[in-house]
Formats: structure tokens, sequence, C-alpha cells
């Protein structure tokens, strides 16, 4: 069976949609991480083998790459808490987690739970 990346275009109005803009590398670092995340779902299992990943393709550190992903969370939870609910599939009740996030934000590409 063959996997196709997920449209770049896709991953950023998703997150458009949650009030995010692409005005610093912290929404890059987090669409990359999705589209690796979309890719292959299995990565969700450890998020943190993604983090380095996504740290090399943008000379950073794993560590920057977690922490704005979280930041982005907690932007898109004040943003958008319905929205962000609504793909989650289940009433949120805070900011999730960066993994959390990433797996909602990387199953709504797949599910089409984003739109």
């Amino acid at each position: 069976m063959m996997r196709h990346e997920p449209d770049t275009t896709k991953i950023y109005d998703l997150l458009y949609r949650l009030g995010l803009a692409a005005t610093s590398t912290a929404f890059f670092h987090l669409a990359y991480t999705v589209r690796l995340a979309a890719y292959q779902p299995q990565r969700l299992l450890a998020p943190a083998w993604l983090y380095p990943e996504t740290a090399r393709r943008y000379q950073a550190n794993p560590k920057t790459v977690e922490r704005n992903i979280r930041y982005l969370s907690v932007e898109a939870w004040k943003n958008a808490p319905e929205r962000l609910s609504q793909m989650a599939g289940v009433t949120l009740c805070g900011a999730p987690s960066p993994a959390r996030f990433l797996s909602i934000l990387a199953g709504s590409l797949k599910d089409g739970r984003a739109a």
C-alpha cells in the first residue's frame, strides 16, 4: 500500500483555521512535524523521534521544536478551542500536550476532520 505525503497547502490551511499564522519559525516547525506524523502515523507512538528530524531540517534544537509546538498548541487553544475540540473528536478541557496536538492535527488531515 503506497502512502502519499500530505499536501503542504492542506497543512498550512489547517493551521490557519486554528488562528495560527506563518509569522515565525514555530509555524514551520509545526507544519513539517505534522507532515511527518501524517505520512508515518506510527511515529506518533514516540513523538520524541519527530522532534530531532524537524530540528535537523531547520538547524534547530529538538527541545526548541517541542517548545514551539507546545506554544502553538496553547495559541490554537486560545484562538479556536471549539474547532480544536471538533478536530480531536472530544471536548478538550485545555490546550493539548505537544504529542496530543500532533496526533489531533495528523488525524484531522487523514480523517477529514480538518474541514
